[in-house]
């Protein structure tokens, strides 16, 4: 039984029909995956083809969308950035140039400057219309003013006073002059003294000193001492006072140290005149200072300003010179004499006595004015408490601090600020000797 099926089995074995193998497997194996084959690399390209399609549509996008950005900023920006202002102003530097520019020594000149956008509507002006034709002229608002300079190297800036315009002279313009002398080791003087005609200044002003005509009220009378170029702020209390007040009157005593400020030789260059062996010998002796009048010859360009404002004026206005290398200065009798000379006793007691009633009042009382500083507002119709017809006679000081500490004494330092100080020197040496002084007149350090 087991040999016939196993005899069976070898028959049906032997007698299966032949299998289709190798057609079968190769159908099967080489057609799937042809087909994925081809169909993965179609995809492949078709999703390379959309990326690269995106990354260029992002790479135009890109320089639109900076393009776009910077002109809103720069439209936002003009909008609401306010423009650099081009008008003289106490809190930005304006530019100014330089049109003209005149030696008077080695190291001293005068030069005058001209702002980049002309206006007459300058804060330091006040327009006055005449009434018999159309026409107008501008003149200065304030009795003493100055403006600073800006130094862009070092970035640092300094007050300069500047000339007052001579008679004549329209100032809507916007020009300002000013003199200068270089000092060794200032920084701003030396930086200024290197400018030619063509360049460009910063100007930030102006800045208001002391209300002058204010404190001077009813009273007459200016002595101004300036060493060096602090004669212009000198120049400016007489056109202020003199062109306001008929019956003013206003003494400069001017300290130089070398003649070649006052006087030059004939030519075109600043020359030194030194002193002959009379003058030295009848300096030793005690030399008295100078008159500075019409009949000075050569004068510098500072001291034709000076001419000009003498001849303007007339007797009103009295300008003696002290040349320190001539051994000529002002002592203690020069201001004795400019401050009394015409003044009897009566009228100083009289003074002494109106004067009495200025205590509390900031413009009149000695003892306020020591911690005043030099700068300050105009003053207000109701600043003075004096009352009717006040007033007090003003002997002002300019110059380097020693030369202001030997005369009147030290300015000083109060909370950041310089402040007058007590009176001191040769002035406080008069009041002592003739007290109505202390009285009369004031004292203004600058």
């Amino acid at each position: 039984m087991a040999s016939r099926r196993a005899v069976f089995a070898t028959a049906k074995l032997h007698h299966l029909p032949p299998q289709p193998t190798h057609p079968l497997i190769r159908t099967i194996s080489t057609t799937p995956k042809q087909q994925p084959s081809q169909a993965l690399r179609k995809y492949s390209t078709t999703t390379q083809s959309h990326s690269n399609s995106r990354s260029a549509r992002k790479s135009r996008k890109i320089p639109l969308l900076i393009t776009t950005a910077a002109i809103l900023g720069s439209t936002i920006y003009y909008f609401t950035t306010p423009s650099r202002p081009t008008l003289l102003n106490s809190e930005t530097f304006v530019p100014y140039t330089i049109t003209s520019r005149e030696a008077i020594s080695p190291t001293s000149f005068i030069f005058t400057i001209s702002p980049h956008t002309p206006n007459p509507s300058l804060p330091y002006l006040v327009s006055s219309s005449s009434s018999s034709s159309s026409s107008s002229s501008s003149s200065w608002r304030y009795s003493l003013w100055s403006v600073e300079f800006k130094q862009p190297q070092v970035q640092i800036a300094r007050h300069y006073t500047p000339l007052p315009p001579l008679n004549g002279q329209n100032p809507a313009d916007g020009s300002l002059s000013f003199y200068v002398r270089a000092i060794g080791g200032g920084e701003m003087s030396t930086y200024l003294s290197r400018l030619g005609v063509g360049q460009d200044v910063w100007l930030r002003g102006p800045h208001i000193g002391f209300d002058v005509t204010a404190r001077l009220g009813a009273r007459n009378s200016v002595v101004f001492l300036a060493g060096g170029t602090g004669v212009v702020p000198a120049m400016q209390v007489a056109t202020a006072v003199l062109g306001r007040n008929p019956e003013a009157n206003v003494k400069i005593l001017w300290a130089v140290r070398k003649r070649e400020e006052v006087q030059q030789q004939a030519g075109s260059n600043p020359a030194v005149r030194k002193p002959s062996w009379w003058r030295q010998f009848w300096a030793v002796r005690g030399s008295e200072p100078e008159e500075l009048n019409a009949q000075l010859q050569h004068p510098s360009p500072i001291a034709k300003q000076l001419q000009a404002l003498q001849l303007q004026y007339g007797r009103r206005l009295h300008i003696q010179v002290a040349i320190d290398e001539e051994q000529t200065h002002f002592r203690e009798p020069d201001l004795q004499k400019a401050i009394t000379s015409g003044l009897s006793s009566s009228s100083a007691s009289s003074y002494s006595s109106r004067s009495s009633s200025a205590s509390g009042c900031r413009l009149h009382d000695a003892a306020m004015l020591e911690l005043a500083p030099e700068f300050e507002a105009p003053a207000a119709a109701d600043d003075c408490k004096c009352g009717r017809g006040a007033g007090k006679n003003l002997f002002m000081i300019s110059g380097p601090d020693g030369f202001i500490a030997h005369y009147a004494g030290p300015k000083r330092w109060l909370r950041g600020q310089q402040v007058q100080g007590p009176v001191g020197g040769v002035a406080a040496r008069l009041q002592r000797r003739h007290p109505w002084l202390a009285d009369d007149w004031l004292v203004l350090k600058l």
